[in-house]
């Protein structure tokens, strides 16, 4: 909106990768899609967006203000009150039949992990060791590759052998939508991330999350991820997380 179409509008459009484009309602958004903003020299686009297309719209909108807002957000787990819903996805792994990140809510946190390769190898490996003892502590990890996820499988390679599930299924949206809120503060913040990983609480809220290379305490070291498991395994449950993408 700050190209040179915006000149002769009545009032500079909104930002639309802004914070506050996460805050407006559903209802809201749809109804102006559908209908326009004359006042602000928005047109309708309800005759040129299918129904279908205009929910997908709110959902990304909703997403990128969602991530602006994340861009804070480190790898320890705040005390303040959880708000960051992590956007569902269907776990499909060979011949097991597809679950939702959804039904893993109230039995399982969720380590949720984008990589790639060979940039990621050594955190495979290291998660793959101690696959058992993340269980153990109540946590589920969940691995998406980055890009082309083509032969994934092969190219992990049999040793050490990483049992917990990876996605090969759908992978290229899901990465899409979790690349969205990935990026963190500091001068490298727009370079799309080569991993990332997400903590999700058993209620569904994303509570931390780690890049690495970013400031301060990392995952890498694996007490300070089994230290937030564990704050989180403590923690009084706030709820369910509301669904946020819509339609």
């Amino acid at each position: 909106g700050d190209g040179p179409g915006g000149a002769g509008l009545p009032k500079p459009p909104a930002d639309l990768t802004a914070a506050h484009a996460a805050q407006h309602t559903v209802g809201d958004m749809f109804w102006w899609l559908t209908h326009g903003i004359p006042a602000a020299g928005m047109p309708p686009f309800g005759s040129v967006l299918s129904e279908e297309d205009r929910w997908d719209l709110i959902n990304f909108i909703r997403t990128l203000g969602a991530g602006e807002r994340a861009r804070p957000m480190t790898a320890l787990v705040p005390p303040r009150r959880p708000w960051l819903v992590a956007p569902d996805l269907t776990i499909a792994v060979g011949p097991a039949p597809p679950r939702s990140l959804k039904e893993l809510r109230d039995r399982w946190m969720v380590l949720l992990v984008l990589f790639t390769l060979p940039e990621s190898r050594a955190r495979l490996v290291q998660l793959a060791e101690r696959y058992n003892s993340l269980q153990a502590l109540g946590a589920e990890v969940i691995a998406v590759p980055l890009g082309d996820g083509a032969d994934i499988i092969r190219r992990l390679g049999a040793e050490p052998a990483m049992l917990f599930p990876v996605i090969t299924d759908g992978a290229a949206d899901i990465a899409t939508t979790y690349r969205l809120l990935s990026r963190g503060l500091g001068p490298a913040a727009s370079a799309p991330a080569l991993h990332a990983e997400f903590l999700v609480d058993r209620q569904g809220y994303v509570r931390a999350r780690w890049l690495p290379g970013s400031p301060g305490p990392g995952w890498h070291t694996m007490q300070t991820l089994v230290d937030q498991l564990l704050l989180l395994d403590k923690e009084m449950p706030a709820g369910p997380a509301p669904d946020v993408h819509v339609h």
